[in-house]
């Protein structure tokens, strides 16, 4: 038997103890290749049991008025909607002034697109008539439900109870999943062309203070949520590839302390609302020698606010938005300045919270519980923070 004889069957016989090692790193091949393709298009999973499972937040991630799409659909506690999102399609339907044929044809890809969208759980239960209904009746009660709540809330036809259900309040990550290629459906809408963007518009405006917000998404949104990430999030919130190699050098880097709003007016810096309502316009600005300015957008908190936050973080986490996480970073800057009721009146005094919501008390809890577990990006807002410390070791 010659030497390379042995030598193979010796690797043959060795290879067997590692047989294990070979197939979980075949299959995490497949399984990164399979994911890799999910992000390439609209991908529709259930919010992760990591946030589901943090008790204090735990009733955020579930309608409470209307179900949208297929994770909630047939749920008794939701069923008085089902009428009025029928009337509300056929609204839909009569408004655009097409043939209903040539509706459904120029909206059916995207129903096709929606359903591979979920995964197989979420539509195993559903033939392909049955969820190209579901998902057609549910998307023209969305966009009826829009145009009327903000071009004529006259025509809502719903008690002010059951108007809870505007965007903020219903926007669970799982349940705007239907509002998917929203432009799909507005372009059926003669009545409503040239105005689709003024409608989407008017989302974050409804939810923020700021008197200006980014501009309408060039691209599709997916749904609701990924609508309202693109509006409240135009901006980067960290630096330059290459401005990051100074603060790596820096060995205060990571270690940048957290001081309450409080605190930093006791130090000269005074706080100021930002022209926007992006989550991502926040600055530090000094003016002459003595004047520093802390910028941070308005926000308005009142009953939607925690879920709303709370499911954008989520979408965050579910797509991918890892390399920035720009809510969840701005969520943890704010509980940053959020460590007593005291803190939340020094930014409501400035305008920079507006607090429907009840106590200051009750606004510094939402805000803990929000954060609860939540990782900002290391470099997010990292010049503001810079800024602070430097100013708060001269004092």
């Amino acid at each position: 038997m010659s030497d390379s004889t042995v030598n193979n069957d010796a690797r043959s016989a060795s290879s067997k103890n590692y047989e294990w090692l070979i197939q979980i790193t075949n299959a995490g091949t497949k399984e990164t290749t399979h994911d890799d393709n999910q992000r390439k298009g609209p991908a529709f999973p259930k919010v992760p049991s990591t946030f589901r499972d943090i008790q204090q937040n735990s009733d955020c991630y579930d309608p409470s008025v209307v179900s949208i799409g297929p994770y909630h659909h047939g749920n008794t506690k939701l069923k008085e909607m089902e009428k009025l999102k029928e009337t509300y399609a056929r609204e839909f339907v009569k408004d655009a002034e097409k043939p209903i044929d040539d509706i459904y044809r120029e909206m059916e890809a995207v129903l096709r697109i929606a359903k591979n969208s979920y995964p197989e759980d979420a539509r195993r239960d559903f033939n392909d008539e049955q969820f190209a209904v579901m998902m057609f009746i549910d998307g023209c009660f969305i966009v009826q439900f829009l145009f009327c709540l903000y071009m004529k809330p006259g025509n809502l036809k719903m008690s002010s109870h059951d108007a809870a259900l505007k965007p903020g309040s219903q926007n669970s990550d799982e349940n705007s999943y239907s509002f998917l290629r929203s432009s799909s459906c507005l372009s059926c809408w003669n009545r409503a062309q040239g105005k689709d963007n003024k409608i989407f518009c008017e989302l974050p405006r409804s939810l923020t203070l700021g008197s200006s917000q980014g501009a309408a998404p060039d691209q599709p949104a997916a749904h609701l949520l990924e609508l309202l990430h693109k509006q409240f999030c135009s901006r980067t919130i960290v630096p330059e590839q290459s401005e990051k190699s100074s603060f790596k050098n820096d060995s205060q880097m990571n270690w940048y302390r957290y001081y309450p709003a409080e605190e930093l007016r006791s130090i000269g810096i005074h706080f100021k609302p930002s022209k926007t309502g992006l989550f991502t316009d926040v600055q530090f600005k000094r003016r002459w020698l003595i004047s520093r300015g802390l910028y941070i957008p308005p926000l308005r908190i009142d009953n939607s606010t925690k879920s709303l936050l709370l499911n954008l973080v989520a979408y965050e986490a579910c797509h991918g938005e890892s390399n920035e996480s720009r809510v969840t970073s701005y969520v943890c800057f704010m509980d940053s300045l959020i460590d007593t009721p005291r803190d939340v009146q020094v930014l409501r005094s400035k305008g920079i919270l507006l607090n429907t919501l009840g106590s200051d008390e009750q606004a510094a809890e939402l805000f803990n519980q929000i954060a609860s577990r939540l990782i900002p990006d290391p470099y997010a807002y990292i010049q503001v923070k810079s800024s602070i410390e430097k100013e708060h070791r001269k004092s």
